[in-house]
């Protein structure tokens, strides 16, 4: 059954990363990401623009496997990475140690834009 589900997760996170044929994405999707620790949820929405290379209007650097960016929290910088193989998306702050492993996010495509 793990297999399955798994198989399932990987055929629509494919439908994220490419298009028909295998040509690169062009123009925008919507993405909702979801994480569950320690009892609590958290579910975070990203806006891919594929044309523009931008993450929820934030520049960011595409490569056939991550999309990565950095935003500027106060006078931290926030490092995002998407994984455009497996779906799964997570964030640190520069000179934040946690004990905790860093929360995972799984993406899927939303049935609308943001």
């Amino acid at each position: 059954m793990k297999f399955f589900i798994m198989m399932t997760l990987l055929m629509t996170l494919s439908s994220i990363v490419l298009a028909d044929d295998n040509e690169p994405p062009t123009g925008s999707v919507g993405l909702l990401c979801h994480m569950s620790r320690h009892g609590e949820t958290s579910t975070e929405t990203l806006s891919v623009d594929y044309d523009q290379k931008l993450v929820n209007g934030t520049p960011a650097t595409f490569n056939s496997s991550m999309i990565t960016w950095t935003v500027r929290n106060g006078s931290e910088n926030e490092h995002h990475e998407l994984n455009r193989l497996t779906g799964t998306y997570n964030y640190w702050t520069d000179g934040k140690d946690t004990a905790d492993p860093m929360p995972t996010f799984v993406c899927t495509k939303s049935p609308s834009k943001f």
